[in-house]
């Protein structure tokens, strides 16, 4: 029976440590994220900074010349299609990050034996939006909520 025991903890324990490490590398891309559109404005700002300097000293000529030409509506129609691309990709990882939460803190609830609280949160995941690795952990959590309810 503690063998049985051990197995389960160690089962729980690598479950954890999956979605903890998932968790985290969701984290560091949305960081790497933020501080690359950071660096994105600042380097625009820099660039019109230069680009206005230039206009007053250059003379008129050689302004006319430099003056970039307006962007290509092919050019704009391609930006907006990956923006509104990498909106929705957001989105989706954002929600995929709120439902590991939720199964994160459901499986904590359980390790410290809160079946309630846990089951309270398990309730707020819709099933059907899983991935097959958030299924598994769902399950788990839920089995083990169903083996402490019948004890």
């Amino acid at each position: 029976m503690s063998k049985n025991n051990q197995n389960n903890k160690k089962q729980n324990n690598s479950m954890f440590i999956y979605t903890a490490l998932i968790f985290v590398v969701a984290l560091i891309l949305i960081i790497l994220a933020f501080f690359g559109q950071t660096n994105l404005s600042n380097l625009r700002k820099s660039t019109e900074d230069l680009s206005s300097e230039q206009a007053v000293t250059l003379p008129p000529q050689i302004t006319e010349e430099a003056k970039p030409s307006p962007p290509n509506t092919d050019e704009l129609a391609i930006l907006t299609n990956s923006l509104s691309a990498l909106k929705a990709e957001n989105e989706t990882l954002s929600a995929q990050i709120d439902i590991y939460d939720s199964l994160l803190a459901a499986n904590g609830y359980i390790s410290v034996g809160n079946e309630a609280e846990a089951l309270s949160i398990l309730n707020t995941i819709d099933p059907s939006t899983l991935t097959e690795d958030q299924k598994i952990l769902y399950e788990q959590i839920n089995t083990t909520i169903n083996e402490g309810e019948e004890q």
